[in-house]
């Protein structure tokens, strides 16, 4: 059976119209307090980050069915946007928990880290491809929540997606396929409006024959650990460095990152980007390559020319930072939400560029390397923030 036919007869129960009064299922207790916030629910998932159009057709949609049923008390506390995904495979959650809490925290990091290295070398081999998915309808699924379906455009698309979702089946195999969505709301635990839900349904869905088509990338893949419904971290943290030519400061940058974090040991990574396409393809210079060695340093020269930051990578990244006028105008033009932008731009923004003499790249690394230090520090206080919590 094609993936396109086995889909259409797995979710043919999205056509079932949602009536009467039911009860809320009991194991959503575990991820909804009774007042609609959101307990501790620690875990790991991979899942595709959404692009632009995908995501503004998403929280469209949320607002449409909080508007609709407000006051209605059936459901939780809003997700921001921050947390909306596509998830590909789930990992470890207290759902499927055994053991003490230490035995369960060991069993989440080591899904997490080996998901991660599974997810980096999907990132690579699969480099640009897309997966085209249909808005498909938005269905009560196993009345914990409301999500918003998502059918394969085509068959190609759903193989290739059904084969990234098999690779993960080394580290938790799973007793149920792959169906594709993006969670609008969770329900607050108690009964639910069939009749009420079913017409916010009705107003938030698309018509049919106007489904919307989004587009996944595999570059937009990441491991994510939740603590609570709210509350997603990628694992590893894919930091975007951008100045005007992607050839020095950004690199820099990356680079510092890159062998800092990884004597801390912590889940972050960094990349340059050109914040204007006229340096495209441009070799970083020697002086680059030398600085960094000489401080002990052994450069990525993979990325060894200047890349322009297209459209397309704005759901590639967890996060930006502009090191320029230039960086920041080009977020600008690609609407970044500020939360994206902002959190890592403040200790970055503003190195000048040592192109044109302003500075040296001896003086450029030591700017940069004090900046990348404290940008590490806060990320590793946030941490222990999370852990305390």
């Amino acid at each position: 059976m094609s993936f396109l036919s086995d889909y259409d007869q797995r979710t043919a129960w999205k056509y079932q119209e949602v009536q009467g009064t039911f009860p809320t299922h009991e194991g959503l207790k575990l991820k909804v307090n009774p007042d609609g916030t959101f307990p501790p629910f620690p875990g790991s998932t991979v899942v595709f980050r959404p692009d632009r159009t995908c995501l503004q057709v998403v929280l469209q949609m949320q607002r449409v069915l909080y508007h609709h049923l407000n006051g209605s008390g059936m459901l939780a506390a809003p997700l921001p946007a921050s947390t909306m995904h596509m998830t590909l495979h789930d990992l470890i959650s207290p759902e499927t928990a055994s053991g003490s809490a230490e035995e369960y925290e060991q069993e989440v990091e080591n899904s997490l880290r080996d998901a991660a290295e599974i997810v980096e070398d999907i990132r690579k081999q699969y480099a640009g491809k897309t997966i085209a998915m249909t808005a498909d309808r938005i269905v009560n699924m196993v009345s914990k929540s409301l999500v918003l379906l998502l059918r394969p455009r085509t068959e190609e698309d759903g193989e290739l997606l059904e084969a990234l979702y098999h690779r993960f089946d080394c580290i938790r195999p799973l007793s149920y396929p792959l169906t594709p969505h993006i969670t609008l709301a969770y329900y607050q635990p108690g009964l639910l409006d069939g009749d009420l839900l079913a017409e916010g349904i009705d107003l938030a869905g698309t018509r049919p024959g106007e489904s919307p088509v989004f587009t996944f990338y595999p570059e937009a893949l990441t491991v994510q650990r939740f603590h609570d419904m709210q509350h997603y971290r990628d694992i590893p943290e894919r930091i975007c460095f951008c100045c005007d030519g992607g050839l020095n400061r950004s690199v820099l940058a990356a680079n510092i990152l890159n062998h800092l974090a990884g004597e801390r040991n912590l889940p972050v990574t960094g990349e340059a980007r050109a914040a204007y396409a006229d340096t495209q393809g441009m070799p970083v210079s020697d002086e680059v390559w030398k600085t960094l060695e000489d401080h002990g340093l052994c450069p990525d020269r993979e990325h060894a020319h200047a890349r322009y930051l297209e459209n397309r990578e704005a759901s590639w990244f967890t996060a930006f930072a502009g090191i320029s006028d230039g960086a920041l105008d080009r977020f600008a033009r690609m609407c970044l939400p500020e939360e994206k932008v902002n959190r890592v731009t403040r200790f970055f923004y503003g190195v000048r560029d040592p192109e044109y003499g302003a500075i040296t790249h001896e003086q450029a690394f030591q700017e940069l390397e004090d900046r990348v230090r404290k940008y590490l520090n806060a990320l590793e206080a946030g941490e222990e923030e999370h852990d305390r919590k």
